[in-house]
């Protein structure tokens, strides 16, 4: 396939495929409202930079809770925080592709067409979304069950999830001069092209396993 720029430029714009046509409005979803106050703040740039020191502190408090507060064994901290990272890049092919395309959820697909219909828009769930979900999720298995090692799991996953918002923010934003990252950047820049294909960000194992990764027609 071939792209309009060569593989170390940026990601500009990329139409979505089902918004391709000239003059096609910019994607909406049933049910769920442009003008409602969460997807407002989801399209704020205060709101998509502060989700990073938010996800990054949740990662930390998680990694003290297990190596500190209950000392858990370096070694074991060290091991599930690995196992947490992993983990995380099936989470990363799962969400994106089962709840950011078909079938998702309105308000996770409405945010993900908004990202394919203008790629360098700075946009991000609501910063208060991941504390919500996952400070009560860590206190009942770590606080109330007494589950030794969770914490550090659950923190290698947001490790991931981190170096993940990061990573893709890269790859819309920034040119670097690495083989690798190159590569991984034209397989972003296919999957915004032909969205049912390369929904791996950060590595393409997944995509392989599932018989998704895009493959030239011969």
């Amino acid at each position: 396939m071939q792209t309009s720029k060569p593989a170390n430029e940026p990601i500009v714009q990329t139409p979505h495929r089902a918004d391709a046509a000239d003059g096609a409005p910019a994607p909406t979803t049933a049910g769920i409202s442009p003008a409602s106050w969460p997807l407002r703040l989801s399209g704020s740039r205060v709101n998509y930079w502060a989700t990073y020191p938010v996800d990054l502190s949740l990662m930390l408090f998680f990694l003290w809770w297990d190596a500190v507060h209950v000392r858990v064994g370096v070694g074991e901290v060290a091991a599930l925080f690995l196992i947490g990272v992993f983990l995380w890049t099936f989470s990363e092919y799962a969400f994106h592709r089962w709840m950011y395309h078909v079938p998702g959820l309105p308000i996770t697909r409405w945010g993900h067409d908004q990202h394919h219909a203008d790629p360098m828009a700075y946009i991000a769930m609501p910063f208060f979304v991941s504390p919500i979900l996952f400070l009560p999720l860590q206190q009942v298995v770590a606080a109330t069950f007494g589950v030794h090692g969770f914490s550090a799991l659950l923190a290698g996953w947001f490790a991931g999830f981190v170096a993940y918002s990061y990573f893709h923010h890269a790859l819309h934003h920034h040119r670097l001069p690495y083989r690798w990252y190159r590569r991984l950047q034209s397989q972003h820049r296919i999957h915004h092209a032909i969205d049912d294909t390369n929904f791996g960000v950060t590595m393409r194992y997944w995509d392989r396993v599932f018989g998704t990764a895009f493959t030239k027609q011969t």
